[in-house]
């Protein structure tokens, strides 16, 4: 038993180590699984997710390219490049002299055959469109699911901001409702009376901002789920943030590269042009059309079969092969521009997480909710004498300059971890996981391993 053990919890380990050396599997996000029930009016992440996928229209435009494609496929798969032809011609004789007259008659049926494999290679190169259609709608899908990802957790904050606003108006229009109190019994002067309505100007404004920014936020989720979005909806969820556990770069890149699906496309759109380059060069060799006939002469019975094929004297297919060279190479720079991207973008990517954690981190909601403490304090100061509208004004600034650098720094990680997971190809993903009850990353193996 105690073998047994070892063995399935060195198992374990050995999932363990090879799933944190390929992707960031600790969620940015934790929300409710989409295999979960969630409250009714509450969308989690997942689920948000789960419904651009099955309903973005941008996706169902894109799909429609792999069934182009495959029809490309069919068309290129026949077993002969034209339908048969058949020929009837019919002549009459009129000999000059008494001889009387007569009538010929003859069929002729025919049909073109690929000669040099030029069926095959036609063939290859519209696979290799149905594969680097199939790898498009992969990245596509991906790239669909970070926005969604993005533009819910951006409604989450913008949320957040408003909510945030909402309590910065509510605590400067008291300010202003004492400090006019305090005026009309003689204890404060009339600049303080304006100080405090500014505050409240201020604090209306960023409100007003952040109501926006709310509204722009959903409408992008909209956008991505196709207009599912009810109209009133809580959004699950809260921050969970952790350290990138990353294996070596050379070897993390060599996974992203194997991993990104325009990458297989692009390689696809290589492999497609240089079957059409060689298919170029095969049509220097012309089919042949084979004909058999049957004819008819006055009394006589004329039947034959013979083959034709055109000559390329006028004619050598240099355009084509020009063309089909100078698609080869295009594909090639687009893969080349493609991989340096790459590069440069999960390096990018990567530090910007780091930076973007780093950030949330140092303005946490704890600042926040020490700005708007100190802003409280000092309105109890004020009201008692001990401090003027000047102190006020202050701390209300320092609340609105922690609260912009809160939600900045929110917006920042957000944005840093959903290109993280678009630019390693869904390797390093943000995933979601349920709230109620956080495990660990072993007993998640341990729940797939199940």
């Amino acid at each position: 038993m105690q073998s047994a053990n070892r063995a399935r919890m060195s198992g374990r380990a050995a999932v363990a180590a090879m799933t944190v050396a390929i992707a960031l599997m600790v969620p940015l996000w934790v929300a409710a699984q989409s295999g979960q029930s969630s409250p009714e009016g509450t969308l989690t992440l997942d689920e948000a997710v789960a419904t651009a996928m099955q309903n973005n229209l941008e996706l169902h435009a894109a799909r429609q390219e792999i069934l182009t494609a495959r029809a490309r496929l069919e068309h290129a798969s026949r077993w002969a490049p034209s339908n048969p032809q058949i020929s009837v011609r019919q002549r009459r004789r009129d000999p000059p002299g008494p001889g009387g007259t007569s009538t010929d008659f003859g069929v002729e049926l025919s049909q073109e055959l690929w000669i040099g494999g030029q069926r095959g290679l036609n063939r290859s190169g519209r696979q290799s469109e149905v594969e680097s259609a199939r790898a498009m709608i992969q990245f596509l899908e991906l790239t669909v699911a970070a926005r969604t990802r993005r533009a819910f957790l951006d409604l989450i904050v913008a949320r957040e901001s408003v909510e945030t606003a909402q309590r910065a108006v509510a605590v400067t229009e008291e300010i202003q409702q004492s400090t006019r109190s305090r005026k009309e019994a003689g204890e404060a002067t009339r600049i303080e009376v304006n100080s405090a309505a500014i505050g409240v100007g201020r604090a209306r404004s960023a409100l007003a901002e952040a109501q926006a920014n709310a509204n722009e936020a959903r409408a992008r989720l909209r956008e991505l789920m196709a207009d599912q979005v009810p109209e009133y909806i809580e959004l699950s969820g809260d921050f969970n943030l952790r350290a990138l556990d990353l294996p070596p770069r050379s070897e993390l890149l060599n996974r992203v590269v194997g991993h990104r699906g325009d990458l297989a496309a692009a390689a696809a759109d290589i492999a497609a042009a240089e079957s059409d380059l060689a298919l170029s060069k095969r049509q220097l060799i012309p089919n042949l059309t084979v004909f058999g006939f049957y004819e008819q002469e006055e009394e006589e019975d004329i039947t034959g079969v013979g083959v034709s094929m055109p000559l390329p004297v006028l004619h050598r297919y240099g355009g084509e092969r020009k063309e089909a060279q100078a698609d080869l190479r295009k594909a090639q720079i687009e893969r080349d521009t493609l991989l340096l991207e790459v590069r440069i973008g999960l390096d990018r990517a990567i530090e910007d997480y780091r930076v973007a954690k780093s950030r949330i981190e140092a303005v946490s909601e704890q600042v926040l909710a020490s700005a708007e403490d100190n802003v409280r304090l000092t309105y109890e100061a004020f009201r008692a004498g001990e401090v003027g509208i000047t102190a006020v004004s202050s701390a209300q600034e320092a609340l609105l300059q922690a609260r912009r650098a809160y939600l900045e720094a929110r917006r920042a990680f957000i944005r840093a971890a959903t290109d993280l997971e678009r630019t390693s190809g869904g390797l390093l993903v943000v995933h979601g996981r349920p709230a109620e009850a956080e495990t660990s990353r072993e007993d998640e193996i341990n729940e797939k391993e199940s």
